[in-house]
Parts: structure tokens; C-alpha cells; sequence
């Protein structure tokens, strides 16, 4: 059928064979082949270490972020230049599957020139192609709606070959809702198939290297949230679960160290003016949520109903209160047995 001819479809004889479905996920998720994904994150704040991790385990075919990985091949055409992708490499290689196109537009990226790029990925058939970022690589501006689709197009005749492409991306400097966070014109997240935003984890120090994954996605095996966290030293990814317990373990001695400075029962606002100012100070939700942890193991006592006009005021464990506990359970009488066959 041309493209000129227009033969409508009867549901009952639709098929996906214009799709490679006989082909596995690339990454689990994330990345399908014949798909686009947008991975949006602030500059700096892990978007090409998290690439870094990815492209170790598709050489590999190892699970990344606990989620299956089918061995491929890759392109990267990144903004940076080589002696940076060499250092990078010297510390925690990579591998051969990987392939580098280091700034190759010195003129400028045109849409013949992209036209001859893809040319080249077609004829060397990698599973993956990276655009590292999307709007250094535009043709235009970010904000052409226009513009974007001519280029989302372009990359098209990659994917549709059965190849995947993952666009890196800057957000808006605006907040915006999950989903549609990244830079410029509406037409790019309408137009991939799965948009994925990094953010940090909190503002702790203790979480400072540890990122959420949000996605959205056309299809229903993409998770919503993945949290994960990064070792510099071993250049490992490991999820992160259970992150309250280890938030509260991580920061348990600064809240009893304010209780224990000054030895009065205190609410959660009041703990947290008298935060030190040398450390990272938690959101009011947080600290709540440690404080409702040390109290369930017995770190610190509390006292009120948890309401605005009886709030929750907490303390650590005196002898007192030991002694108060002492008595309440010598005096406290057992309750009476059942009496049966009595009648009243």
C-alpha cells in the first residue's frame, strides 16, 4: 500500500507485523526495539553515569536496576568531546560493543547530515542508538514544534528498522507534572514512546548519590519508579529499597542528638529549629516519618494524640520513665477469668 492509498484495516485482521516483536526488550522496560525513549534529567546530575552503567551491562547482558538486559550493540553520538569519553573509559571501561561519535557535526547538525548519519547506523545495524544530548543535536530550535517532529522523523527511519534510539534531554527550568518535564516543544515527549526522568532522591546529604527513575510509557511493562543508587568507588548500580528505614538509620544520631541536647520533650517543628546548622536539614514529612521509626524501636518515647492542638512531643529514655513502667506493670492487677455456669 503507497502512501497515497488509503485502505482502511478491519480490526479483526490486525497484526503487529510491522513490528519486530519477535525480538526481546533491550532493557527491560525502558528500551524496545522499533521504540524512541527520552531519558530527561538536570545537567550534572547523573543522565551520562546512568548511560555509563547501561552500556557495561548491554555489553554484558547482565540485569541493570534489577531489570533484565539483552546483550547489543551501541552507537553514541554525544556532544562531548573523545578525550573526555577516554577518561572516562580508563576508569570504568566499557567494551567494544560500544561505538563512539564524538562531536560529529564540527559545522553544525543539518537534516542532510543526520540523513547520512542514520545511513551509516542502517548499513552497521547496532541495537541502540544514543543521541547525547537531543538539543545539541536539533536542527533548529528546541521550542519549533515543527522542527522537533522533522527531526523525531528523521531518527524514526532508525527505529523503524527494528533499531532503538534513546534521546538524553535537559528539563524546563519551570516545575512541571511527571511525564512532561523536558525542554521546549510538547511534540518530543508526545512523540517517543517512553519518557524517563531522573531526580534526586531528597536533599540529604546522605542521598547524594542516590536518583529516582520515573517513566511513562505506551507500554504497561514500563515501571512507574525505580530508586537507585550509585557506588563511585565500584562503579556500581544497586536499587534502593526500603529507603525510609535507611534514611532513618543514616540520620538516627542527629535526631536523638538534638533530643539529647536538650532534655525536654520537643515536637517535630521544634527538633527542627534546633536542626544544626552544620547538616543537611530533612523536610517536615521526613523527619516525622525517623521520628515515628525510633519511637516504634524504642529509641525515644512520645506523649500526646498527634493533633494539631495535642501535637506529638518526643524524648529520650530516662530513668524515670523506666522506673514509671516498673511500677505500672507491679501494680497493674490481671484481668479477671471468665465465669461461666453463673446465673445472673
Amino acid at each position: 500500500m503507497t502512501a497515497d492509498d488509503f485502505e482502511p484495516i478491519p480490526f479483526d485482521t490486525l497484526t503487529d507485523d510491522d513490528t519486530p516483536a519477535d525480538l526481546p526488550w533491550l532493557w527491560d522496560g525502558y528500551l524496545m526495539p522499533g521504540d524512541m525513549a527520552l531519558l530527561t534529567a538536570p545537567p550534572k546530575s547523573g543522565k551520562t553515569t546512568l548511560l555509563t552503567g547501561l552500556l557495561r551491562a548491554l555489553g554484558r547482558g547482565e540485569a541493570f536496576l534489577g531489570r533484565s538486559v539483552r546483550p547489543g550493540r551501541v552507537w553514541v553520538v554525544s556532544e562531548e568531546p573523545k578525550r573526555l569519553w577516554a577518561e572516562r573509559n580508563r576508569i570504568h571501561p566499557v567494551g567494544p560493543h560500544a561505538r563512539l561519535l564524538p562531536r560529529p557535526f564540527p559545522d553544525g547538525p543539518t537534516p542532510d547530515r543526520w540523513s547520512r548519519l542514520i545511513d551509516a547506523a542502517l548499513a552497521d545495524r547496532p541495537d541502540l542508538c544514543v543521541v547525547d544530548t537531543f538539543a545539541h543535536f536539533l536542527p533548529g530550535s528546541e521550542s519549533d514544534a515543527g522542527t522537533v517532529r522533522d527531526f523525531l522523523r528523521l531518527l524514526r527511519r532508525f527505529s523503524s528498522a527494528g533499531g532503538c534510539v534513546l534521546l538524553l534531554h535537559h528539563p524546563r527550568k519551570r516545575e512541571a507534572e511527571r511525564g512532561r518535564t523536558a525542554r521546549g516543544s510538547g511534540a518530543l515527549p508526545g512523540f517517543v514512546d517512553v519518557v524517563m526522568e531522573i531526580d534526586r532522591y531528597s536533599r540529604l546529604d546522605s542521598d547524594v548519590r542516590r536518583r529516582r527513575l520515573f517513566a511513562r510509557s505506551r507500554r504497561p511493562d514500563t515501571p512507574p519508579r525505580l530508586d537507585y543508587e550509585w557506588d563511585a568507588a565500584s562503579n556500581e548500580f544497586r536499587l534502593v529499597e526500603d529507603q525510609p528505614q535507611r534514611q532513618f538509620q543514616e540520620n538516627r544520631e542527629a535526631v536523638l542528638g538534638v533530643l539529647r541536647e536538650f532534655g525536654v520533650p520537643l515536637t517535630h517543628a521544634e527538633i527542627l529549629q534546633r536542626w544544626p546548622e552544620e547538616l543537611e536539614r530533612p523536610g517536615r514529612v521526613t523527619l516525622f516519618r525517623w521520628l515515628n521509626k525510633a519511637h516504634e524501636q524504642k529509641l525515644v518515647r512520645r506523649s500526646g494524640r498527634g493533633r494539631a492542638n495535642d501535637p506529638w512531643r518526643y524524648w529520650l529514655e530516662t530513668d524515670a520513665d523506666r522506673e514509671r513502667d516498673r511500677l505500672n506493670e507491679l501494680f497493674t492487677l490481671p484481668p479477671l477469668p471468665e465465669l461461666r455456669g453463673w446465673n445472673d
